[in-house]
């Protein structure tokens, strides 16, 4: 199992310096500036008492959700809670109960399909799970 050092933050899009100490918050809204009083999504990741805040326009969370295509038995993760408005939508915060199929539907994004901001937040996202089930801390989405 990971320290807390081990984990790493998100710093311009990229996971790159250690957390330390206990007790921080890290908060990154680069994808929600000019954006101000329109709705975000807050990606929460959190080990013990520190966390770090992905702070995002919820139009590029849109864009990126609408691509994750349904599977033959339909939606499932966070495909599911998002086309049937459950989850964060009902209940801020929200943990995300798996992270393998969350990171999978994200992967599997054609990148033909996305383009901008969204892509780079799609990327973000990928690593922000990766690390999430490498180091075993939980994500959890809020609707603000």
């Amino acid at each position: 199992m990971a320290t807390i050092e081990q984990l790493q933050l998100l710093k311009d899009g990229y996971w790159e310096v250690p957390w330390k100490g206990k007790g921080m918050e890290q908060i990154n809204d680069n994808y929600y500036k000019g954006f101000e009083g329109e709705p975000e999504i807050q990606f929460i990741c959190r080990k013990g008492e520190t966390s770090e805040i992905f702070v995002i326009w919820e139009g590029y969370f849109d864009q990126i959700m609408r691509l994750i295509k349904p599977d033959d038995d339909g939606w499932k993760g966070l495909a599911y809670y998002y086309h049937l408005c459950l989850g964060w939508y009902e209940e801020s915060p929200w943990v995300v109960q798996d992270l393998h199929t969350a990171l999978k539907q994200f992967e599997s994004i054609d990148n033909e399909m996305i383009s901008g901001k969204a892509a780079e937040v799609l990327k973000i996202l990928c690593n922000l799970f990766k690390d999430a089930i490498r180091y075993r801390f939980e994500i959890y989405i809020n609707r603000e």
